[in-house]
């Protein structure tokens, strides 16, 4: 018993990496239940009957003592081992007799399932794919290399082209919760009209031996009841996360069910989508041009959401897991247009007086309008932008800033991990300026500013500040009038 525990345990709730990052809240609900099915099924394997029955018969001799079957006053003369063997097999109900197994099988099936339906539909393809495009995303976001754009490897159009010709994920994930939701009904009923009935049944068995009849006692029924409302329990949680997986996947945020699964909680993503396509619609209104097509508007960001059932599944299903962050970090490296409606705007970057070939390097910034009408407003992104010079001065090297959003009022607050005190900064709202203080006028700098969400960069705007290289003119003008007065004093010694 305790082999097929481990077996159970390792080998059918065992998740690649891939597999858990695509594993929302409800599905680990699902995997505690069969988690806790099994466990049950182990704690009541020693009490399996038959494989040592607890069974003590006693023949029926009194009268009523059988009630309301016959007594025997003659003693057939069977072997009472023999007895209790016969009575286990032919007067225990089959609920009873297995139970132990009755859950292990019910963890088994439901299983079973999400396996069977992942390799038929090989669904294990697509998440693979998808799990490199995040670790990808995670890479490059690790990196601050936006020089390469996701959008254009060929990894990434073999993901994408995979997607487009094995659509199946979707189907997939549908058909296996259905499938799971109705398996789960079924045992749920069968343990609550038939198991709680056995077991209240075999509390006293009357067992018929060839006619005669012997009166047995010992199953741990009670014991049984208490595990088998348990096992209850755990099924109609497992029943209510199958029917939220369900109204998730079919009714997001339409009609009536909106009251109750908001866009906000249940689909974040989806919320910001509509969102970001709202915003684009009303600048396209106020600039006064014709396009309000909503693909048209959103470009690339469109198909990759809206244009595959599998992929906008999976980016669903990685918000859920690993909140809103990384999905937009995913579509921001595959989409150069979202990823630049999220990038901050570098305003200026202007060099100060130079003094002792050194001066200050002033950086004006300001965040994009989506980040500041869009993400800004869902309560579940934590924004802050990263300022970051390279290479780096004596004084600065790398600056946080957050902007605190108000109704009536912009807050700006920042705070430094590498700048050293007496650093001063000029706030601007909504602007922000931001000094570096010991500057080299013939060094070459490169200055980035990152938008962060949730501790995940999301895009990188950079510019570079170039050197100022010595004026040659004036300096073969120096030479040459040194020369001459060099020459001018050789004359006047001469003389």
């Amino acid at each position: 018993m305790a082999t097929l525990g481990n077996a159970l345990l390792g080998g059918l709730l065992g998740h690649s990496d891939a597999e858990k990052m695509f594993r929302p809240w409800w599905d680990s609900i699902e995997d505690f239940v069969v988690y806790g099915l099994i466990m049950l099924g182990l704690i009541v394997s020693p009490t399996t009957i038959f494989n040592g029955t607890p069974l003590f018969c006693t023949l029926c001799q009194k009268e009523n003592q059988c009630y309301p079957y016959n007594s025997t006053l003659e003693d057939p003369g069977y072997h009472m081992w023999w007895v209790k063997s016969y009575c286990t097999m032919n007067a225990l109900t089959v609920f009873t007799l297995y139970f132990p197994y009755i859950l292990l099988l019910s963890a088994l099936l439901l299983v079973g399932i999400e396996r069977l339906f992942a390799r038929v539909f090989k669904t294990n393809v697509q998440i693979e794919g998808f799990y490199f495009l995040v670790n990808e995303a995670s890479n490059n976001s690790e990196n601050n290399d936006n020089s390469e754009d996701l959008e254009d490897t060929v990894k990434t159009v073999e993901v994408r082209q995979s997607f487009q010709h094995h659509a199946s994920f979707f189907t997939s994930y549908i058909l296996r919760t259905l499938a799971e939701f109705l398996v789960a009904i079924g045992l749920t009923f069968y343990m609550i009209f038939f198991g709680i009935k056995e077991i209240q049944r075999d509390k006293s068995v009357y067992c018929d031996v060839h006619g005669t009849y012997y009166e047995c006692h010992g199953i741990p029924h009670q014991f049984y009841l208490v595990v088998l409302f348990v096992a209850l329990g755990m099924m109609f949680v497992y029943l209510g996360t199958a029917f939220i997986t369900i109204m998730w996947l079919l009714c997001p945020c339409w009609g009536n069910l909106a009251r109750f699964f908001t866009c906000g909680k249940f689909h974040p993503l989806l919320r910001l989508m509509r969102n970001y396509s709202n915003e684009l619609h009303s600048q396209a209104v106020t600039n006064g041009k014709d396009v309000t097509d909503e693909k048209s508007l959103m470009g690339e960001v469109y198909d990759i959401y809206y244009g595959n059932r599998d992929l906008r599944l999976l980016l669903d299903l990685l918000a859920q897991s690993r909140g809103l962050a990384p999905p937009i970090r995913v579509m921001a490296l595959m989409d150069k247009k979202f990823r630049n409606d999220c990038a901050p705007v570098i305003n200026s970057l202007e060099r100060g007086e130079i003094e002792n070939g050194e001066s200050d390097l002033v950086l004006t910034f300001s965040e994009s309008h989506l980040a500041a009408t869009v993400l800004s407003k869902i309560s579940a992104l934590h924004s802050l932008y990263t300022v970051q010079i390279t290479p780096r001065t004596d004084k600065d090297s790398v600056e946080v800033i957050i902007f605190n959003h108000d109704d009536h009022d912009q807050l700006f607050n920042s705070f430094n991990y590498f700048r050293k005190p007496g650093s001063k900064m000029a706030e601007e709202v909504p602007r922000k300026t931001f000094v570096f203080h010991g500057v080299d006028a013939d060094q070459t700098y490169t200055i980035k500013v990152s938008l962060v969400l949730n501790g995940k960069a999301i895009a990188t705007t950079q510019r570079k500040l170039k050197a100022i290289l010595p004026d040659t003119d004036a300096l073969q003008q120096a030479a040459i009038v040194l020369n001459q007065s060099q020459i001018m004093t050789e004359r006047l010694a001469a003389m």
